[in-house]
C-alpha cells in the first residue's frame, strides 16, 4: 500500500506537470515555466510549429502512430 504521505510529498516539488499552464504559439500549446526553459522542448515545439503542427508525413505510407499495446 502507499505511503499517505507520499502524493502530498510528490505535489509539492515543482514538475513538468504543474497546473499553470501559459499559451505559446497564439495559444495553440500550452507550457508551464519549467517547459519554457527547457531548451529540448522548446526546440521541439519550434520544428512543430514550422509545420503549423501538423502530423509529420515520413514517408509515402503516410503517419504512423507508434504505441506498445497489441
Amino acid at each position: 500500500m502507499c505511503n499517505p504521505h507520499y502524493n502530498k510529498r510528490v505535489t509539492n516539488k515543482k514538475t513538468m506537470f504543474d497546473s499553470k499552464l501559459q499559451p505559446m504559439y497564439d495559444g495553440q500549446v500550452l507550457v508551464n515555466e519549467q517547459a519554457k526553459k527547457d531548451a529540448v522542448v522548446l526546440a521541439a515545439l519550434h520544428a512543430m510549429a514550422q509545420r503549423q503542427f501538423k502530423p509529420q508525413e515520413i514517408n509515402r505510407h503516410g503517419v504512423w502512430y507508434i504505441s506498445d499495446r497489441h
